[in-house]
């Protein structure tokens, strides 16, 4: 029995050779499986088809066999270059050091819950994987390496690693198309300043990281798309780019100092800065509006910080959707910051000033302290239409907004705005007799509002000659000859061209202001307001003067149903009024057709439907004036998921958008350089291509197609594995590492789609592979080793005798045992064989077993059959 078990040994032992594992998920658990999986592979093989998992002993997944020791030493899988699946480690070695030769992870990379690592360095040709976690490594203190890694298509997630004290990787990233979180890490010090990357598709989180006293960079960064969140840090430098974050903003607990963010345009939803140790708050100076992207998301809070005294900045800021609340600064006491808001802007929640000083005592106080008069006519700016009575309205000159000579009075307290000494009153196109830069003359009386009254000219649209955009008292003067002319029209009445109410012969060839709708002279009451229209000759000047003609147009009734507009709503689920949707300052008092179904101005986009909805208003002087809002339902755009794809240089013409997923929308457009979707091989070259849908005011959405045309070249990545010397069935595995689709023949004639051949006859054979669309070809020679399994020594002439056949080696030695392991026959050369007999007698009929031991030391073991009939 002893000679069987042996026997049996050398059957499980003579496997065949293979030079890469098999597809699927591969799991080392152990530091002998890790061992013996780079024996196996090492210099053979350099990637894996599927999921690569190292686990630790102490997971349990070796409780079965006591001889297995935890894992301590991966270096040895540093030969590999790609993982088409994931990577997962959770080991007890002190140091993760290496994978310098991995480009590409095509799924997640994940070292999580190690509890002896303390370094990790490395992957630094890494330039692909999808989602990279380092988290609850109880002892890891430093994160190197991951050098080349330019984009993500998910997430970085670095959290509750106790002991983590600095990240020194990701330097060269760009874009990550998840959140960046880096978070409950007690111990870290020192983070990556990011200084390359640009946009962050979800949040930004830097939180919970008590020992990080500051961070300096994310200066090219453009876009959030989700959350900015930091708390817990002392000072925050940089974000010098930053123009928009989609959500939240939110500073908290413990923050010292904060950059100016001057680039930073609008924040979608919230606004925080609480419970922080700021002493001063500068900048902001390009935010326009907070919370209007997000329904009962929206606030604008500056709360709870104990010794913040002095804001300054916010010279922009005129929307809050939501409250808008200052309170618990005890030492804050200037809140002049908030007047360009308080009287320029709109707050569209309530308003909350409580438990701070001075101006910020109260939300009175801060009203009041903003309602200065800056030119004395009694009426405080917050309500003055015309701050320095120039006869143009603070919203031609900017609200504030607009300083064109930079002499630090915004044009809407300056007479003269471009510093040309010649006063925005006359280059507005209005009288001035008195030359005193203001509308009129003295003494200067106002309405309830602030504008001038008792004059014959302006607050109408001020003068651009070369209809250049910008107004004339912002730039040259120009001389507006004229003359003045009265016209009433109603509402309903016809089109008119203004000239025929001007007297004393008009030339032709001037230009009217403001601008009519018409873009001519002509006078359309349904879309043109009433008031002083200013008819300018073209002549020019360097002096103040001007020859203009006015007409004023009169319309008897101040009812007026509005102007046409059209809407589209974006998957909207909030009220809408549609009254204020209206342009054109419509009255009050007017009925909607069809009828809403609230029975008033509130549109339910749950239960209205979209169309058109007139408003109507009728008028006991002018008659029915109406005008229509057309609501279109649109969605946000979806250009779908781009990918990879390789194609033969001899493939047919392919259309790009059935390779997107994601249900892209079919409403869109490819770029440039293959305007149509259409690729031929044959003409368009390697590259992007790049799939946009724009749903207009709904957004506007890409995805990119990366195009390999791939050339009429050999393969290298093929593996051939030869299963002979078998009695049932030998056997001829192919493999690919591509994603792409080959075929494969043994006479390069017939072709199957299965890499296996089964039933292989011995002998020398040819394996040929070759793309299934005709690109790519590879040819390799194995030899396929067989022996008969049964032979009848009865001298009928066939199969008398036993002898190897089809095996590739001339210097041999066999060696044939019965069924009890007792030697019978040896064979010593390549011509030997036996015929039946031992010690001069037949053997009987039964299972012989044999071992074939050639001159290079290589054994080969099998049985046969030895029959008699």
């Amino acid at each position: 029995m002893k000679h069987f078990f042996q026997l049996l040994f050398f059957l499980v032992s003579f496997l065949g050779f293979s030079q890469c594992p098999p597809p699927g998920e591969i799991v080392l658990s152990s530091q002998e499986e890790v061992d013996q999986f780079v024996a196996d592979y090492s210099g053979t093989c350099d990637g894996i088809s599927g999921d690569l998992i190292l686990l630790s002993k102490l997971t349990g997944v070796n409780t079965d066999n006591p001889a297995a020791s935890e894992i301590t030493d991966i270096s040895g899988l540093d030969f590999l270059k790609s993982i088409n699946g994931s990577l997962t480690i959770t080991i007890n070695a002190s140091e993760i050091i290496g994978f310098n030769l991995l480009t590409s992870v095509r799924g997640d990379i994940e070292i999580t819950s190690s509890s002896s690592i303390q370094k990790i360095n490395g992957f630094n040709n890494l330039t692909f994987a999808r989602r990279i976690v380092i988290a609850n490594n109880t002892q890891l203190k430093i994160i190197e390496g991951f050098q080349k890694i330019e984009s993500l298509e998910s997430s970085i997630e670095i959290g509750n690693n106790d002991l983590l004290e600095e990240i020194q990787a990701f330097n060269n990233i760009s874009s990550i198309k998840g959140e960046l979180n880096i978070s409950n890490n007690e111990a870290l010090q020192k983070i990556p300043s990011f200084s390359k990357l640009i946009e962050i598709f979800s949040d930004l989180n830097l939180t919970s990281n008590p020992k990080l006293f500051s961070i300096d960079g994310f200066n090219e960064l453009r876009v959030i798309g989700n959350d900015l969140n930091i708390e817990f840090i002392k000072e925050i430098h940089g974000f010098d780019n930053l123009r928009f974050v989609n959500r939240y903003l939110d500073f908290r607990n413990g923050i010292e100092k904060i950059p100016s963010f001057n680039n930073l345009e609008k924040v979608g939803a919230g606004f925080r800065i609480q419970n922080t140790s700021l002493q001063s708050i500068n900048g902001f100076n390009s935010l326009l509006k907070t919370g209007d992207d997000f329904f009962l998301e929206d606030w604008f809070i500056i709360s709870e910080n104990p010794i913040l005294n002095e804001v300054r900045g916010f010279g922009r800021f005129i929307f809050v959707e939501g409250m808008l609340e200052v309170k618990n600064n005890p030492q804050l006491n200037d809140c002049s910051w908030l007047c360009n808001i308080l009287n320029n802007g709109k707050i569209t929640g309530n308003l909350i000033i409580q438990n701070n000083l001075g101006s910020c005592l109260n939300a009175s106080k801060a009203i009041e302290n903003c309602n200065k008069d800056f030119d004395n006519d009694g009426i405080a700016n917050v309500i003055d239409l015309d701050d320095d009575n120039d006869g143009i309205l603070d919203i031609d000159e900017g609200n504030g907004l607009i300083d064109t000579d930079n002499d630090g009075f915004p044009d809407s307290m300056d007479l003269d705005a471009d510093n040309d000494n010649c006063f925005d009153v006359i280059e507005a196109g209005f009288e001035d007799d008195n030359g005193d830069g203001i509308l009129g003359n003295l003494p200067t009386n106002v309405y309830f509002n602030g504008k001038v009254i008792l004059v014959s000219s302006g607050y109408t649209t001020p003068l651009d000659a070369n209809s250049n955009g910008t107004f004339d008292f912002q730039e040259e003067s120009t001389l507006n000859p004229g003359k003045n002319g009265i016209i009433e029209i109603c509402l309903n009445s016809p089109q008119t061209d203004l000239i025929d109410g001007l007297n004393g012969n008009p030339e032709p060839g001037g230009f009217w202001t403001p601008a009519l709708q018409s873009g001519t002279g002509i006078f359309n009451p349904f879309v043109d307001k009433a008031g002083i229209y200013t008819y300018t000759h073209t002549n020019k000047t360097l002096n103040c003067g001007e020859r203009t003609a006015q007409v004023l147009v009169e319309i008897p009734s101040t009812l007026n149903a509005g102007l046409d507009t059209e809407i589209t709503l974006c998957e909207e689920k909030r009220l809408i009024n549609l009254f204020d949707l209206l342009n054109g300052n419509p009255s009050q008092g007017g009925s909607w057709s069809p009828e809403l179904a609230s029975k008033t101005n509130i549109f339910d986009p749950t239960i209205d439907k979209a169309g058109v909805y007139t408003y109507t208003i009728n008028d006991e002087f002018c008659g029915r004036i109406s005008s229509k809002i057309t609501l279109k339902k649109s969605s946000k755009p979806n250009a779908g998921i781009g990918t990879k794809i390789e194609i033969c240089e001899f493939s047919p013409s392919i259309n790009l958008f059935d390779f997107l997923t994601g249900n892209p929308d079919i409403n869109g457009t490819w770029s440039s350089n293959l305007p149509n979707g259409i690729f031929n091989p044959s003409i368009n070259l390697s590259g992007n291509y790049t799939y946009t849908v724009d749903n207009g005011s709904c957004g506007i959405d890409t995805a990119t197609i990366e195009v390999v045309v791939l050339k009429d070249n050999p393969l290298t990545n093929v593996t051939v594995n030869v299963n002979d010397f078998s009695a049932t069935n030998n056997q001829i595995q192919v493999f690919v590492f591509s994603t792409r689709k080959y075929e494969y023949s043994l006479d390069g004639v017939q072709y199957q789609l299965d890499n296996v051949f089964n039933n292989v006859v011995g002998g020398e054979q040819t394996v040929y592979v070759r793309g299934v669309d005709g690109c790519e070809f590879y040819s390799e020679k194995v030899f396929v080793k067989t022996y008969p399994t049964f032979f009848t020594p009865n001298n009928d002439g066939e199969n008398d005798f036993w002898r190897l056949k089809d095996f590739p080696f001339d210097n041999y030695k066999i060696l044939i045992y019965n069924r009890f392991g007792n030697v019978i026959k040896e064979i010593s050369s390549n011509s030997g064989f036996w015929d039946g007999n031992f010690n001069g007698n037949p053997a009987p009929s039964s299972n012989y077993w044999f071992k074939v031991v050639t001159d290079s030391g290589q054994i080969f073991t099998g049985n046969f059959s030895l029959l008699r009939k």
